[in-house]
């Protein structure tokens, strides 16, 4: 009987550490599309871009040396010049319709509907894997034999897909699930 119940109270420590349902989803949808934080905050930047000129710089340098030979209304002529002259601009120039509405919004815009769509979709199939985790463990205590070694590689393909779908948040249970497995096998 001390067995039975040590077993039910160390399931249940197992599951307090374990990731609720919310956390898992949240940390599923964070780790495939990041945060609608992060889609607000890109949002913003590009706003404000566009209040930022765009600026060129120009320097010239141009230097000229000349000598002239020759004749001019009958008289030798013999001049030589020398020329150096140095030309600088600033351009600034601000796109003012951009102020109001820019093509990169719209491309924005939709790759923000497709990540959240991508959060909507990743965080379905995380908590149908949570769920199915959970009801693999509640079964694992009426098996035995082989429905039981079964039941123990379902629940280890369960956990490994739960932790490569949330980022490895499931790392421990995983580690745990393989080593039940090997209980198992022996």
């Amino acid at each position: 009987m001390r067995s039975f119940v040590a077993f039910w109270m160390l399931a249940a420590a197992a599951r307090a550490s374990e990731p609720t349902l919310v956390e898992a989803q949240a940390a599923a949808a964070r780790h495939a599309a990041g945060t609608g934080a992060d889609d607000a905050d890109r949002t913003s930047r590009l706003r404000a871009s566009h209040f930022a000129p765009t600026v060129r710089g120009e320097l010239i340098g141009k230097t000229d040396d000349r000598t002239r030979r020759g004749e001019f209304r009958l008289a030798p002529l013999r001049e030589d010049d020398a020329a150096e002259a140095r030309t600088w601009g600033i351009v600034v120039t601000w796109d003012l319709a951009q102020l109001v509405y820019s093509r990169e919004e719209g491309q924005l815009a939709l790759a923000h509907q497709h990540l959240a769509r991508v959060r909507r979709e990743v965080s379905f199939q995380a908590a149908k894997l949570w769920i199915e985790r959970r009801q693999k463990c509640a079964a694992l205590q009426k098996l035995s034999g082989p429905l039981r070694r079964e039941a123990y590689l379902d629940l280890l393909r369960i956990t490994a897909e739960l932790d490569a779908l949330t980022g490895g948040l499931y790392r421990e249970a995983l580690a745990e699930a393989e080593g039940q497995l090997e209980e198992e096998d022996r």
